[in-house]
C-alpha cells in the first residue's frame, strides 16, 4: 500500500504542476481585453470652441482676391454704421454660412485636400506668382476668454490714419504691430458669438497689475490702442465662417497696415475664422433652463 500511494500520488502531483503550468502560459500569452473606458477619447469641456484660421497672402489688388470673392461673402450680417465704419477705416468683413464658396475655395487651396488635424497645421505655398500663401491653424478657446490673433509685423514707425464720428485724425505709433482681441461665447441655439476687436500694440514691454477672478498678478505687456468702436461680433453655426480684410484704395488706414505686408513688394491678406466644434451645452445657457421658483 505504501509503495503504491509512493507511485501514484507524484503522478498526482505532476498533473497539477503541469496543469498550473499550462494555466499560468495562457494567462501571460493572452492578455485581458483593455474596458472601453479606457480607450474612450478625451472629452471637450463643455464650453469649449474650436477654431479653424486661415492666413492668405496674394499679390496686393489681385482681382479675384479683392473683387470676385466678395460676390459670394455676406457683408450686410453687419450693421450698416459699423459696416461705414469700418470701410472708412480699410477694413472689409463678411459672412460665409453653409457651402464653401468656389473662389474661396480655390483661394484656401481646400480641394481635395483633407480638414486640418487636431493640431496646428500648416500648408505653405512657395510661388506667390501662381497662387496665394496660406497658413492654417487651430485653435482652442474658453468661452469668453481673451486670445490674441497677430495680423501683422511690426512696424518701426506706423503713421495711421483713423475715421471715427466724421473726422479724421492721425498719429503715428512706434513699434506697432495690428492684433485681433478675439472672444468666443456660446449662444441659446448652439450658436457661437465671435467677436474681434483690432488693437495697436506699440512700443516698449512694460509691468502693470491686472485683475482676474478678483485676484491680482503682475503681467508685462505692451501699451495698446484698443478700437472698440470697430468691434465686428457675428454669431456662426459649425462650419460657417468670418472673412477679413482690406480695401486696396485706402492706403495708410488700420486695415492697410493690418492687412498688407511690403517685403520685396506689396502684399495683401485675408484672415479667416472658422468654427469646427463646440461642446453645446445647456448648463452655460441661463436661459434654457428652467424657473427654480416656478411650480
Amino acid at each position: 500500500m505504501q509503495s503504491f500511494a509512493g507511485h501514484i500520488l507524484p503522478r498526482y502531483l505532476l498533473s497539477a504542476a503541469i496543469a498550473l503550468a499550462v494555466l499560468t502560459l495562457n494567462a501571460c500569452t493572452t492578455p485581458p481585453r483593455p474596458s472601453r473606458a479606457l480607450l474612450s477619447p478625451a472629452q471637450m469641456s463643455p464650453d469649449s470652441v474650436v477654431l479653424e484660421m486661415f492666413f492668405v497672402r496674394f499679390p496686393f489688388g489681385d482681382p479675384t482676391a479683392t473683387d470676385k470673392l466678395w460676390e459670394e461673402i455676406d457683408e450686410q450680417q453687419l450693421a450698416a454704421d459699423l459696416r461705414e465704419r469700418l470701410s472708412r477705416n480699410g477694413f472689409r468683413v463678411g459672412v460665409v454660412g453653409g457651402q464653401l464658396p468656389v473662389e474661396l475655395s480655390k483661394l484656401l487651396e481646400l480641394s481635395n485636400k483633407p480638414a486640418a488635424g487636431g493640431k496646428a497645421e500648416e500648408v505653405k505655398v512657395e510661388d506667390l506668382e501662381s497662387q496665394p500663401r496660406v497658413v492654417r491653424r487651430h485653435l482652442q478657446l474658453r468661452a469668453g476668454n481673451r486670445s490674441e490673433l497677430l495680423a501683422s509685423g511690426i512696424y518701426e514707425h506706423l503713421p495711421v490714419l483713423i475715421w471715427s464720428d466724421g473726422q479724421i485724425s492721425g498719429q503715428t505709433y512706434a513699434q506697432a504691430q495690428g492684433v485681433f482681441a478675439l472672444k468666443a461665447l456660446p449662444q441659446a441655439d448652439g450658436r457661437i458669438r465671435v467677436e474681434l476687436v483690432p488693437e495697436l500694440h506699440h512700443g516698449q514691454p512694460r509691468q502693470r497689475w491686472i485683475g482676474s477672478r478678483g485676484m491680482l498678478r503682475l503681467e508685462t505687456c505692451r501699451p495698446r490702442e484698443t478700437f472698440d468702436d470697430m468691434t465686428i461680433a457675428v454669431d456662426l453655426a459649425p462650419g460657417g465662417m468670418l472673412v477679413l480684410g482690406s480695401l486696396s484704395d485706402r492706403p495708410g488706414s488700420l486695415g492697410h497696415y493690418f492687412f498688407t505686408e511690403n517685403q520685396d513688394r506689396l502684399e495683401q491678406k485675408l484672415l479667416l475664422v472658422r468654427l469646427l466644434q463646440t461642446q453645446h451645452d445647456s448648463l452655460f445657457n441661463p436661459a434654457d433652463q428652467p424657473d427654480s421658483a416656478a411650480p
